[in-house]
């Protein structure tokens, strides 16, 4: 799950302005040096042909992948044993204050780790990761008293009241064939089902495969008289990689499968692999390695050829991706609504042996309507549709070729006509509703729903899980729409010996309809109690220009200034910049905040 500022809001979108030398230039990345030829706008042509084509690069399809897929709830039922700790260490002194001490401090008690130690680790990335001895039994009889280990896991959700764990059963001890039960509350799904509900449409989707997912009902039993305790309701997902997870896809042992934490196939410093191909030492900032060929050079090569301008894109795709699996995962993406998939959120798969990658999907909880539940983050405008891929230069690069823009519609409708249907989405959450309610409605569960709205916690509930019946049909609309206007880009400014210059051209202008495309520049100032770009602020808005994408402001009095520059059509289709910027409290979407004379950030 990623951070936003709830669970999903990507930081990296306003760290990114931050982090440059005059806020907004360049995005995730910053423009390279010499892109070359850019992509030109060209019309949608008509398309006659099917989107998919069966091939012999497609993944080999598993019979039996789902031997739990009916819906029901597995009881599982997890007894503390005694975790002992001793001497020199780094130790949780409280929530997320990870020490290097002589010896274990009270949250420790008797130097024993329980399970309450282990919910203060809410920093993933300290050196601290504190898991508890358990014995596992699961009412279906796969687990009888298991040994295993038992410790937090997700990212943001170690945040939220109720946590998500991770039981790692000992050598030898499996359910259905699975070591590892990644056991999630989804604690910001007020639903709780849209993990799940994706997961299980996805399973008859072919091209790309999905995940096993089963809901669960944890008791726990702390050892300490008071007998079993009830932990709520939480969704097992299956675990992205391994050997298992190949041996029952039929697919290559010993390959590479990636996690991707912060990668959108642009170059960064962090990937880099030693002579032989091992992974450099900074590599899993970007792909978290979950099966490992012990050879990584071949996402290096894949991401030199997709920015290597100097040849056509189809070469380098052609030879790193396979068509049937991207355009799946592109099409079924957009459908479930699975917007924050630049840079996280989906997998990898390649091939021991081979240069190609395969997409795999993987945490959809800020998917299916997400962003419209009352209380949630307010996504940017351009974060739905094609356009929240454009600074990816694999899906840029795609989308910018003639006839794949209505390849991926085609795709688009054949999957929604076929797959992810309104009747396939009807059965599956009719078949949750008599486990989910119950348990929801029950403690722990039912007062630590995420409810924002009005009326009582389950009323909302009824609310938003009636409402997952109609977002895919909203999620195909949002698709369509950004067909329709400017894609986005990203603004620099730089201070031209006391005059501001404004540049707006990365990535390239695009319209999908090939139209042209003016641009709107305000230059607003910064002032307390006002809000922004209000008309008694404006220091600077020309007529709108066709065709350029750098603009030299002027000089202008010092001072803090908003700067806003909207692309639109003859049409009045409109799209703001990829940049975003805080004013008065509020997020400005599509501006960006600069300090005069220098053109710092704000």
């Amino acid at each position: 799950m990623s951070p936003r500022t709830l669970p999903w809001f990507r930081l990296s979108v306003l760290s990114a302005c931050l982090a440059l030398s005059s806020c907004g230039g360049g995005g995730y990345e910053s423009p390279p040096a010499n892109p070359g030829p850019q992509p030109q706008p060209q019309p949608l042509p008509p398309q006659n042909q099917a989107p998919f084509v069966p091939g012999p690069g497609d993944l080999p399809h598993s019979g039996g992948l789902y031997p739990y897929a009916a819906a029901s709830l597995l009881t599982l039922d997890l007894a503390y044993q005694a975790t002992p700790v001793a001497g020199a260490g780094w130790y949780l002194a409280g929530k997320s204050d990870c020490q290097q001490l002589a010896s274990p401090p009270p949250s420790y008690p008797g130097s024993m780790v329980t399970l309450d130690t282990v919910n203060l680790d809410e920093d993933k990335s300290d050196n601290c990761e504190p898991e508890i001895k358990v014995l596992a039994k699961s009412d279906d009889g796969q687990l009888k008293n298991a040994a295993a280990k038992m410790r937090l896991r997700g990212s943001s959700t170690r945040l939220a009241d109720l946590k998500s764990y991770r039981v790692k059963l000992d050598k030898g001890a499996a359910w259905w064939g699975e070591d590892t039960l990644q056991l999630n509350k989804h604690p910001y799904d007020l639903t709780r089902v849209r993990n799940k509900l994706a997961f299980d449409l996805m399973r008859s989707v072919p091209y790309h495969e999905s995940l096993r997912t089963q809901f669960v009902q944890i008791r726990y039993d702390a050892g300490n008289g008071s007998g079993p305790q009830p932990m709520g309701l939480f969704t097992h997902v299956e675990k992205l990689g391994g050997k298992a997870y190949l041996e029952r896809r039929g697919w290559a042992a010993d390959s590479n499968v990636y996690k991707v934490a912060d990668f959108n196939f642009n170059p960064k410093p962090q990937l880099q692999t030693a002579a032989d191909g091992k992974a450099g030492p900074d590599f899993e900032q970007l792909l978290e390695i979950e099966s490992d060929s012990g050879d990584h050079r071949a996402v290096v090569r894949a991401v030199q050829a997709l920015n290597d301008y100097s040849q056509p894109f189809s070469t380098g795709f052609n030879r790193y991706f396979d068509r049937n699996n991207y355009l799946t995962w592109l099409a079924t993406t957009a459908l479930l609504g699975n917007w924050d998939t630049v840079n996280q959120n989906f997998g990898l798969y390649q091939p021991r042996g081979g240069d190609k990658f395969y997409f795999l999907p993987w945490d959809y909880d800020g998917a299916l309507g997400y962003p419209e539940q009352p209380g949630a983050p307010i996504y940017p405008s351009w974060d739905k549709g094609i356009s929240t891929w454009w600074d990816s230069p694999l899906h840029r690069g795609f989308l910018s070729e003639p006839g794949n823009l209505a390849l991926l519609q085609t795709a688009v409708a054949e999957i929604r006509d076929k797959y992810l249907t309104d009747a396939a989405v009807k059965q599956l959450l009719d078949s949750y509703r008599p486990i989910v309610e119950p348990m929801l409605a029950a403690a722990p569960d039912v007062s630590k729903l995420d409810a924002k709205g009005s009326g009582t916690p389950m009323q909302q509930w009824a609310a938003e899980y009636q409402r997952l019946q109609t977002v895919i049909a909203q999620n195909q609309h949002h698709f369509l729409q950004s067909l329709q206007r400017p894609m986005p880009y990203w603004l620099s400014a730089q201070d031209q010996a006391g005059a501001l210059e404004l540049d707006w051209g990365w990535p390239a202008p695009f319209h999908p309809q090939g139209k042209p495309i003016s641009y709107q520049v305000q230059v607003a100032r910064a002032v307390a109690g006002r809000p922004a770009f209000a008309a008694d602020t404006m220091a600077l808005q020309p007529a709108p220009i066709s065709g350029r994408t750098v603009l030299n402001a002027g000089a202008l009095p010092a001072g803090q200034y908003l700067v806003r520059v909207t692309a639109s059509d003859p049409d009045g289709n409109r799209s703001n910049a990829f940049d975003s910027t805080s004013f008065e409290g509020n997020t400005v979407d599509g501006a960006i905040c600069l300090q005069l004379p220098g053109a710092t950030p704000c």
